[in-house]
């Protein structure tokens, strides 16, 4: 099984000083910790891009994954995007329509889940944040692609909001621990990872 995790600098663990990979770092070191072999056969790839908002990403998510796509073996794709599409407030019409082709795509390819993004500090960034992920996550249900919601957890975890305080987005190594240990708690996510 062939697993890639798509998305922008929080996907990718922009700003984890213990360089673990951010949360798709520390789930991966999860599931190999359960049993050293599946490292043979589960292969992750973290295929995030600083600042890939949704309008960039569908030009470039099919191209990096059919790369890593191995003759004859299982393919699945977790994507989270929508922050950078508020802050640098594409136009709403284009973060859905790319969000949306990418997600139809996807799901014709192989198991899709989305996992929708984290606050930011900005309230205005946030409530764009918020929107994005929530509109996301509607089309998702009707695409039956399973989804879950940072935003809200997180939002309300006064240490984890505490962990952006070097740049506004990018949590601190404690931060990821914190995303790291929802999705964990997630089961399409953990039954994908075999956690």
């Amino acid at each position: 099984m062939v697993i890639c995790f798509l998305g922008d600098s929080l996907t990718l663990g922009v700003g984890d000083e213990r360089a673990m990979g951010g949360w798709v770092g520390r789930l991966t070191q999860a599931s190999y910790a359960l049993d050293s072999a599946r490292s043979r056969t589960l292969t992750v790839y973290n295929l995030g891009v600083r600042g890939d908002a949704a309008v960039t990403l569908v030009n470039r998510w099919r191209g990096d994954a059919d790369r890593r796509r191995r003759k004859g073996e299982d393919m699945a794709f977790v994507f989270s995007f929508g922050a950078a599409d508020g802050q640098r407030k594409f136009p709403r019409d284009s973060t859905f329509a790319a969000g949306k082709a990418i997600l139809c795509e996807a799901a014709a390819l192989g198991r899709t889940l989305y996992v929708s993004p984290p606050p930011p500090l900005d309230p205005a960034w946030a409530a764009d944040t918020r929107r994005i992920g929530a509109e996301l996550r509607v089309f998702c249900a009707t695409l039956g692609v399973p989804t879950t919601d940072f935003f809200e957890p997180l939002a309300a975890d006064a240490a984890y909001m505490a962990s952006l305080a070097t740049d506004g987005i990018h949590p601190d190594a404690a931060g990821y621990d914190k995303m790291a240990a929802l999705l964990r708690a997630w089961p399409p996510l953990a039954e994908l990872m075999l956690l």
